[in-house]
């Protein structure tokens, strides 16, 4: 059997559509920027003095509870500590943390950073938006969702609650679908946060749900 060879142009075409194709969908998997984890987290803890009384016993807690991404201060002077998790990134994690243990110390300037809670394979040089590790489950389903034939969008807080929409007619019903489920998302989270921390994570800036990905 005689095989007839193609065109070395033509050749060159196949690898070149192949090649913008693998882009594409690579491009989709990287999520328009999102930084996508695995749901296993990592405890890092970043100093090195001893804790006591109410700080340690809050400490306990911290590490039996907190899923990414979360951090916990603490004022070992005064033996006093203030801790979040499960916010959409580290730098809202700490913001929270360090309020809560200022608020609950005599010298607020006492309070430093003890450890933080990071996805098992957490890269700080990586770009790329963070979600909370309950956004990072929402967002796998949201992906496992979607229609290429139609429209869907997922919106995330600063607190780490999240929503999102599939199989919508146009784009406009589906970032609205996708923002009143986050916005319910973040009002259940702040009647589940426990009344020491609701004061700080009830600020206004924070509970603002934005879409952070669009699909169709």
């Amino acid at each position: 059997m005689k095989y007839r060879q193609l065109p070395t142009f033509r050749i060159v075409l196949v690898l070149i559509l192949s090649t913008m194709f693998l882009g594409l969908h690579l491009a989709a998997a990287n999520a328009q920027g999102i930084n996508v984890q695995k749901k296993k987290s990592r405890l890092h803890e970043v100093a090195d003095f001893k804790l006591r009384g109410t700080a340690k016993s809050e400490f306990k807690q911290f590490k039996r509870k907190a899923e990414f991404y979360g951090a916990f201060f603490a004022n070992p002077s005064e033996n006093t500590a203030g801790y979040y998790y499960n916010a959409s990134s580290i730098a809202v994690a700490e913001d929270y943390a360090r309020t809560v243990c200022q608020a609950s110390s005599r010298n607020p300037f006492g309070c430093v950073l003890y450890a933080r809670m990071l996805p098992k394979k957490f890269d700080p040089t990586e770009p790329g938006l963070t979600l909370s590790r309950q956004g990072n489950k929402d967002f796998r389903e949201y992906q496992r969702l979607q229609d290429p034939e139609r429209y869907g969008a997922f919106a995330q807080s600063d607190n780490g609650a999240s929503g999102f929409s599939w199989a919508e007619h146009n784009r406009d019903s589906a970032e609205e679908e996708a923002l009143r489920r986050c916005e319910k998302a973040a009002r259940k989270l702040l009647r589940k946060t426990p009344e020491h921390l609701r004061t700080t994570v009830a600020d206004p800036s924070k509970q603002i749900c934005r879409v952070v990905h669009r699909s169709g």
